[in-house]
């Protein structure tokens, strides 16, 4: 896909002579670095073997008036990058784009050293190129994401950083696990400094949690529940040798033992739901609240067991995230493209 420009967005932006500053810039620092380029492979004897075999006239006009003063005529392009880079630094200043008036070279360090006319120094007018082409690209004025050459270095860029960025969570989770494994204060320290202050917070907040919890459970499963209650009941009716007397009892015996069983059943299924809603109300969690204490409490004290329980648990969440993150998602990607370049005709 060739690269697009908007006219539209050049024509809405309310920066339309930066637009065409930044295209001039682009324009002038493509044709700057193309004719170091040339005039780099002009100096070879081979190149310039070939112009003076096919097109001498033009070889020796390069030759004599161009490529013996090279330097001359870079000067000229260096001098209009400084008096643009100088113009820029002042708009900058009155902007107060950057906290000091001097911060402005050391963020564009790479405009200011490539004006030093030495051939590796010349290279960096190449980053000048790419930020200012980024620039327009963050504006909107062109768009290089179809074009093979932003999907190239997008694809080689994220891989570097996914390389980059997995060894230092590698490394560190690494070390994170050594100070578990060595039983370093920080586990100690986490408990202490991190949770220990919050535990009034963690009281309350896992209180309401637990009353809330039991109150959507036990709605949700209230049928269930009583007809739990219901069989439990009707099972220690049977066992009960006093109930099975009463049944004996001729005409109303058998009435009275199913009455009575409803209405235990009625009593435990009350006794129940109001269990649960004393729980969930906020002005009667006062036992949920000291549950949870004395819970948070055993957790907080200094319990050998917990502490080898906990650290195991952490290194085994260490070991689990590194596997994840040892996954190399570029590489999967770049097989999958390989493989559709391979299937196609």
């Amino acid at each position: 896909m060739p690269l697009k420009f908007d006219r539209n967005k050049l024509r809405e932006s309310s920066q339309t002579s930066w637009v065409a500053l930044d295209l001039f810039m682009v324009a002038l620092v493509t044709v700057n670095l193309a004719f170091i380029l040339f005039d780099t492979l002009y100096g070879t004897s081979a190149v310039q073997g070939l112009f003076d075999e096919y097109l001498p006239a033009f070889s020796e006009f390069y030759g004599s008036q161009i490529h013996e003063h090279f330097l001359f005529y870079d000067l000229i392009f260096i001098a209009i990058f400084l008096a643009e880079f100088c113009f820029q630094w002042v708009v900058a200043v009155r902007k107060q784009s950057y906290p000091r008036w001097y911060f402005y070279p050391f963020m564009r360090w790479y405009d200011l050293v490539g004006c030093i006319p030495i051939g590796s120094f010349r290279l960096l007018r190449l980053l000048r190129l790419i930020s200012l082409t980024i620039r327009l690209q963050k504006m909107g004025i062109i768009d290089l994401t179809g074009t093979r050459i932003w999907k190239f270095f997008e694809f080689y860029y994220n891989a570097f950083v996914d390389e980059v960025s997995d060894r230092v969570m590698i490394r560190t989770l690494d070390d994170f696990r050594r100070e578990l494994e060595e039983e370093t204060p920080i586990t100690r320290d986490i408990i202490t400094k991190v949770i220990a202050p919050q535990r009034d917070k963690l009281v309350e907040h896992l209180s309401r949690r637990i009353g809330h919890i039991a109150q959507r459970s036990y709605d949700k499963h209230k049928e269930e529940i009583r007809g739990y209650v219901d069989s439990v009941i009707a099972d220690a009716v049977k066992a009960n040798a006093g109930i099975r007397n009463l049944k004996r009892v001729p005409v109303v015996g058998r009435a009275v033992v199913n009455q009575l069983r409803a209405s235990i059943n009625d009593i435990v299924a009350e006794v129940v739901e109001r269990t649960v809603s004393d729980i969930s109300a906020a002005e009667n969690n006062r036992l949920v609240d000291e549950t949870v204490t004395v819970i948070i409490d055993a957790f907080l004290d200094d319990h050998p067991e917990l502490g080898d329980m906990g650290t195991r648990i952490s290194v085994e969440a260490i070991e689990l995230i590194k596997e994840r993150v040892r996954v190399q998602h570029w590489k999967e990607t770049l097989r999958r493209r390989k493989q559709r370049a391979a299937e196609m005709p």
